[in-house]
Formats: structure tokens, C-alpha cells, sequence
């Protein structure tokens, strides 16, 4: 009787282990696709303090973010109070500091043709190699993450020529996928899969005035607001 009492235990135990794990992998994803909303950046009109605040705002949010994750990770703060936490996050810095520093570099220091298919990679790309991760062999990882990341670069430079879209999207396509796949453990790779095709295709880009070619049309327009 005792041993049936422990056994059911432990079952209800285990269940709602796997709950609050099925939660907090969902609240990950949700996450991580809510992040494609800071593309919003680009709709805000060029106005002079506006302007001001696109610098000011996203550094503030980011040095409290950091801050905090400090005192996490010291034990000052517990880490019962940040909800969908890896349990190798709970020593570290979490991912989601990565991948919120991650889209501040893009915006402020990348042009949007870049920073634009840089973040959906991490904010879409990223959920949905990890789904294929759980679900599938590697090599689907690969090729679904490599083709899904590579849409974006193929949408967001659609106005050049047909050869430099190819390389372009090829290029960060390959940058993502490597970015998300090569384990780096002080360097999240929600951080990797958003700055290392910006990076290589930053370089495509300082060399387009050289090689004869043209920029690509700017994707999101400011609002131009009526006053």
C-alpha cells in the first residue's frame, strides 16, 4: 500500500515536471517570435527626438537587462522570478539577454536591409530549427534551417541584381544555421544566429560600391506622420 502511495507520487511529480517543462518550452518560442516586433523600430518617423530615442531607450532597456541578469546570476536576485530559465542558464548569463543585445546591435549599428532578415532568422528561423531539432534527424536541422534563413535574405534584397541576391542569401543563410548549430557556451547562439550573417554579409556589403553594384531598396519606410 505504501509502495503504491510512492509510486503514484512520484507519477504526479514527474507529470508536472513535464507541464511547467512544456510551458516554459512553449513560453521560449513565443518568445523568441515576439522579438520580430522590435522591426517596429523602422516604421517610427525620422523626426529629430524621435531619433534620440531610438538610441536612448534601447540602451536603457539593455543595461537593465544586463544589470539584472548580474544579479541573477550572483544569487542576489532569484532566479525563480525569470520563468522559462535552461538549467544551464541558471549559472550563466540567459539567452534571452543574448537575444536581446543581439537585435540592439543590429538596429543601431546595421542597416536594415541587414538587421531586418538578421532578426527574423533569430525571431522565426531560430523556433523553427529547434522544432525540427526535436522532431527530426540533424541533417533536416540543416537543410530546413539553412532554406528558412535563407527566405528572409531572398525577400529583404529582392530589388538587386539576381547573382548578388543568390550570394547574398547564401551567404546568410549559412551564417545563421552556423551561428544556431556551433554550441559556444559564453556565447549564446541566439546572439550567433543574428551577428555572424550580419557580420559576413557586412563585409558583401562595404564591397558592393567597388564591385559596380547597387545598394538594395530600403524595406520598411518611416510613418510619416501628418504634422
Amino acid at each position: 500500500m505504501v509502495k503504491k502511495k510512492v509510486i503514484e507520487k512520484i507519477n504526479n511529480t514527474r507529470e508536472k515536471i513535464n507541464l511547467i517543462d512544456f510551458d516554459a518550452h512553449w513560453y521560449r518560442r513565443v518568445f523568441h517570435a515576439f522579438g520580430a516586433s522590435f522591426i517596429f523600430y523602422y516604421v517610427l518617423p525620422d523626426l529629430e527626438w524621435i531619433n534620440i530615442l531610438k538610441i536612448i531607450i534601447p540602451a536603457v532597456i539593455v543595461i537593465i537587462a544586463i544589470l539584472l541578469e548580474i544579479l541573477r546570476v550572483k544569487g542576489l536576485v532569484s532566479s525563480s522570478h525569470f520563468f522559462g530559465l535552461r538549467m544551464y542558464e541558471k549559472k550563466r548569463i540567459g539567452s534571452y539577454v543574448f537575444f536581446a543585445v543581439g537585435i540592439i546591435i543590429l538596429l543601431m549599428f546595421f542597416p536594415q536591409q541587414i538587421a531586418i532578415p538578421c532578426i527574423l532568422c533569430a525571431c522565426l528561423g531560430d523556433p523553427i530549427i529547434g522544432e525540427i531539432r526535436n522532431r527530426f534527424s540533424k541533417k533536416y536541422v540543416y537543410i530546413i534551417g539553412f532554406l528558412t534563413c535563407t527566405s528572409f535574405f531572398l525577400i529583404s534584397w529582392y530589388s538587386v541584381s539576381l547573382n548578388l541576391l543568390i550570394f547574398v542569401s547564401i551567404v546568410g543563410g549559412l551564417g545563421a544555421v552556423i551561428g544556431e548549430t556551433k554550441k559556444i557556451y559564453w556565447l549564446d547562439d541566439d546572439f550567433m544566429i543574428q551577428i555572424l550573417p550580419a557580420i559576413l554579409i557586412g563585409i558583401i556589403w562595404v564591397s558592393i560600391p567597388y564591385l559596380g553594384l547597387t545598394y538594395p531598396d530600403i524595406i520598411i519606410h518611416p510613418f510619416n506622420w501628418p504634422w
